[in-house]
């Protein structure tokens, strides 16, 4: 089988995730290719970009007016240049293993996703995004299917026709323009989408094949994107293949100075120094040829958990995580005595 894999950019401020990403999969795949659309390279870029012998730059412009919900027409374009598998990557994910071995064995009609992270806002156990898009339910998944990692085949290529299709609707591009928080379930981003048409009766026969969160692939997503849970199994069988930064971005500056101030906001700061993302990406400091100081810890306390966690990403940052599993905790049960209390007692 035909396959690439595929990788699109358009913000020259990822360009250190992006860098990352390349490395990581010329280090642990080198055998596989990459196929990607990044129309901010410049020359130093794709100069740079030679170390890595399996990327192909993709010369067709991409439309860059659809940020991350670029994911169904790159595939499309590359399934229709005849490529037969297309798995596409986030460019803040980091490659911890050979990939190959989780796609080489996969029939041809089944779809890849990843489990999303923790969060009541990602439960889609009543099918949720499928009936506000007006679809009829044929199917219930747990939570909202994660587009981090995606794999796509020729099977596939009616699916991405209509993801591609209802990506461009007006009425959800201009929900794009406002706040996420804002946003209705159904069009919060493009795996919401997603995970509507593949619940709905439509595409309800597509057989899909989950990337389990802390097993397979780590989504951290701040303070609650790394339980002490998934800490324990990576200490003990080992960390999964990938690592997703989808929450803070620890290489743009600007993030920091826009986080929120107070306790809150210089916890949020000194656990992205701690991130799994971050530890794991100061193996390649010297290769990305730009500024690394972000990988550095930039507070006392996370230069000193770093060193007691001996710069080993599940020890690292773990009693952040012990108090952050405890306040998911304290809220989980106050929303149950809260759900208690409102429903009407019999007499």
């Amino acid at each position: 089988m035909k396959s690439t894999i595929c990788i699109a950019e358009d913000r020259k401020i990822c360009e250190p995730a992006l860098k990352l990403l390349l490395l990581s999969l010329t280090r642990h795949s080198p055998e596989i290719e990459v196929s990607l659309f990044y129309p901010a390279a410049d020359t130093e870029f794709l100069s740079w970009v030679k170390r890595c012998p399996q990327v192909s730059s993709q010369s067709q412009r991409l439309n860059n007016d659809y940020g991350w919900n670029i994911k169904p027409q790159a595939i499309l374009h590359l399934l229709n240049r005849g490529y037969e598998e297309v798995i596409w990557f986030d460019s803040d994910i980091l490659v911890q293993s050979d990939v190959a071995p989780i796609f080489s064995q996969l029939k041809a009609d089944l779809l890849v996703a990843t489990e999303d992270a923790l969060g009541e806002e990602r439960d889609d156990r009543d099918s949720l995004r499928a009936r506000l898009w007006g679809f009829p339910v044929g199917r219930v998944f747990p939570f909202v299917l994660n587009t981090g990692v995606l794999r796509a085949t020729r099977s596939h290529q009616h699916l991405m026709e209509r993801w591609w299709e209802q990506l461009q609707l007006p009425i959800y591009q201009d929900s794009q323009r406002t706040a996420w928080h804002r946003r209705s379930p159904h069009m919060r981003g493009d795996q919401d989408v997603l995970t509507a048409l593949l619940a709905s009766n439509e595409f309800a026969a597509v057989p899909i094949h989950i990337l389990r969160r802390g097993k397979d692939i780590l989504q951290f997503n701040g303070v609650y994107g790394y339980s002490v849970a998934e800490r324990m199994r990576h200490v003990f069988i080992g960390g999964p293949t990938f690592v997703h930064s989808f929450g803070g971005k620890p290489w743009s500056e600007r993030w920091r100075l826009e986080s929120s101030n107070g306790l809150t906001g210089y916890i949020k700061k000194v656990y992205l120094d701690l991130s799994p993302y971050t530890v794991s990406a100061r193996q390649y400091r010297q290769e990305l040829d730009c500024d690394v100081e972000w990988m550095e810890p930039h507070y006392t306390l996370s230069a000193i958990l770093r060193v007691l966690g001996m710069e080993y990403p599940p020890i690292v940052g773990f009693p952040i995580a012990v108090f952050s599993d405890l306040a998911r905790l304290a809220k989980q049960i106050g929303r149950a005595i809260m759900s208690n209390e409102s429903l009407p007692q019999q007499t």
